[in-house]
């Protein structure tokens, strides 16, 4: 299921295209393209809203993996709400933070005409686009005018932070209390299976830190900035490209770790390097017999 998600998740992006620009005490969310036909300005923001939602569910998977880990563990009656109709459970549970986390985006950082003002000059000196045309979120924290706090703005930041922390906090408890739990569980374990709840927790590990790296420092990073009103232009753009890297790191990071499939990816390398020797050299002999004819 993650990794259908984050074909998807990826699938989006290549359609919306999306791009962050951080401009002193605002930052726009925006594209250039023009998604499936949607020029009006009633829908012209769905792609985009669509892409924040995809954004939210692959990091509430994330979390669903987590849980799932430590269950499956410390607690492994709780497993069947995995199974059958109680899988519901998480589709539901993905779905609630990535609607809280994109109608949220889109209630409150829609446009204005001071977001409008805010970026206009900007947008045409750095991108020569006019932003009225373009699909786009907007949030500036405060006022230019008189310097005055824009709450629903910062209440969008607000909303964003609060889905972002709570989900990465699921993931740190779950990780930490397999950590201090892990040893004292897997005493009684045959030396097999105390080798495997070892890789997984090096893949546990290893599994924090990325998500931390590509997923939330730089959505933070983004959220942050205008609230501290500094004097800055930045094309923030480039950290979107992070958040589609991961479902792929996930999967490497498995294979790198847990032996049974490093092996086996390996034997596939063989292969498949094997199979392109052989075409290779099989061509070669033709082109060889060819000439000689």
């Amino acid at each position: 299921m993650f990794t259908i998600l984050g074909v998807t998740f990826s699938a989006i992006e290549i359609l919306v295209y999306p791009n962050v620009h951080n401009f002193n005490a605002g930052f726009l969310f925006f594209s250039f393209e023009k998604t499936l036909g949607m020029v009006d300005s009633w829908n012209r923001n769905i792609p985009i809203t669509s892409y924040t939602f995809f954004h939210s569910t692959t990091m509430a998977l994330l979390s669903v993996q987590f849980i799932y880990r430590y269950w499956a563990v410390f607690d492994i009656h709780k497993l069947r709400y995995f199974k059958g109709p109680n899988a519901l459970i998480w589709v539901a549970y993905c779905s609630f933070f990535g609607f809280q986390y994109s109608l949220g985006s889109s209630y409150f950082f829609k446009r204005d005409d001071v977001s409008d003002e805010y970026f206009r000059k900007e947008m045409l000196t750095r991108y020569n686009a006019n932003i009225a045309e373009l699909p786009a979120m907007a949030i500036v924290a405060y006022d230019p005018s008189d310097g005055s706090a824009r709450w629903r703005n910062i209440m969008g930041i607000g909303n964003m932070c609060v889905v972002v922390n709570f989900l990465y906090g699921v993931m740190v408890f779950c990780g930490w209390s397999m950590h201090t739990k892990m040893e004292e569980k897997i005493q009684n374990f045959s030396e097999i299976l105390r080798k495997h709840h070892k890789q997984f927790f090096k893949t546990l590990v290893l599994q924090i830190t990325m998500p931390t790296i590509i997923l939330f420092i730089p959505i933070c990073i983004i959220m942050i900035l205008p609230l501290l009103n500094l004097n800055i232009s930045i094309p923030s753009g480039v950290m979107l490209c992070c958040f589609t890297l991961y479902p792929a790191t996930d999967s490497l990071i498995v294979m790198y770790v847990v032996s049974e499939y490093r092996i086996t990816a390996r034997r596939l390398q063989k292969m498949v390097c094997g199979s392109c020797c052989h075409i290779r050299h099989k061509k070669v002999l033709d082109t060889n017999l060819t000439s000689l004819a």
